[in-house]
């Protein structure tokens, strides 16, 4: 399971570089500190921009994402005129999830706060009641049926739960997904979402990791000495024969894993398991950490040949020429797809098309 942590603390500063609100995530850590750091990081920013503006880049080009404090901390950044929001968390917790928190805390502290922004007189304490809507806003991120909950070691803020999350608490066995959860205790899936989010907010349980329809997976080792030892022990594969079909379906799905299909590839080669069953599947062998690795492809195009892109309709051509004038194998699927306005499924059915004509790069993605 992917461990999910909340930040260690939040800050919202304005362009003079006074921290106007300050969070702690956490109990017992100091923060007071922060507000000399103010100062500091709203001057980076400014030598940043003015420095891109000097050699030709614009203000926004300049922009600071993130300060790496050490290296196993960082101060992610964001930006919603005139404010700046700034998250301190570990390196191995941003995702885009922090990011998505982040911007819609801004956005949300200057609806609530615009007019006391504007008739500012320096009195930050105006601003604390806001530290009411930071739970509710971090416990909008998205959460997905398919992903798999499991309990973590401490459990000593069970005891403030209700009793209808001690029922929650008893299915969650790192196996269920939050659909099968939802499903035996007769309840949405939306209700046992916003449960689990609660959780998530006291750091109870993990969450198996979240699966796109664009994400690529390499196989690792372990996953081949899993699927091997089905093959070869006629025990495992006479129990595979008796086993559900969807259990079999599960193995397949392993094995057509090949470092180069998309989740929406797998998805069409597999109509007999649904988009979420698939999902679930590999959510749960990429956060046992052993078995997949979440890659990118890096797609480089060599002599294509005209006799094979001949019959190709004029959209379908635009799309083939575009290709070959941008891969050269130092642009990911991802910065293709955002260069050229079209949709990585698209962008993989033609290379597919392609065939030997065309190369990848592979890079993990951390």
């Amino acid at each position: 399971m992917y461990e999910i942590n909340k930040p260690y603390f939040l800050s919202i500063i304005n362009p003079s570089g006074i921290c106007l609100f300050l969070y702690c995530f956490k109990e017992d850590f100091d923060v007071t500190e922060f507000q000399l750091f103010s100062g500091f990081i709203t001057a980076i920013i400014k030598f940043s921009e003015e420095l891109n503006e000097k050699i030709g880049y614009s203000k926004e080009d300049g922009r600071v994402p993130s300060i790496p404090l050490n290296l196993n901390f960082e101060i992610l950044i964001s930006y919603n005129e005139p404010l700046i929001g700034c998250l301190v968390a570990e390196r191995k917790d941003y995702d885009e999830d922090m990011k998505i928190f982040l911007n819609d805390v801004l956005d949300e502290f200057l609806e609530i706060n615009g007019e006391n922004l504007k008739d500012f007189n320096g009195d930050i304490g105006t601003f604390d009641r806001f530290k009411d809507e930071i739970e509710r806003i971090f416990r909008k991120r998205s959460i997905f049926s398919y992903q798999i909950p499991k309990m973590r070691t401490d459990q000593t803020k069970r005891i403030s739960l209700k009793e209808n999350f001690l029922d929650l608490i008893d299915l969650i066995d790192g196996k269920r997904d939050i659909k099968q959860i939802s499903q035996i205790l007769k309840k949405e899936t939306e209700k046992i979402k916003d449960m689990i989010s609660r959780l998530l907010w006291l750091e109870m349980i993990n969450l198996s990791a979240k699966v796109y329809e664009d994400d690529v997976f390499e196989p690792r080792k372990d996953l081949f000495q899993l699927i091997r030892s089905r093959e070869i022990d006629p025990e495992k594969r006479k129990e595979k024969e008796k086993h559900l079909e969807e259990k079999a379906s599960e193995f397949d799905l392993l094995n057509a894993i090949d470092g180069f299909k998309t989740v929406l590839e797998l998805d069409n080669d597999f109509p007999n398991l649904s988009s979420d069953e698939i999902k679930r599947i590999l959510s749960y062998y990429l956060s046992q950490g052993s078995y997949l690795e979440k890659i990118e492809l890096y797609p480089q195009l060599i002599n294509i040949n005209d006799k094979l892109i001949e019959n190709l309709s004029d959209e379908s051509l635009a799309l083939c020429y575009s290709l070959e004038n941008i891969c050269e194998g130092d642009l990911s699927l991802a910065e293709i797809s955002a260069r050229i306005g079209m949709p990585i499924n698209e962008i993989k059915k033609m290379l597919n098309f392609m065939g030997d004509h065309v190369t990848y790069i592979k890079k993990s993605v951390k």
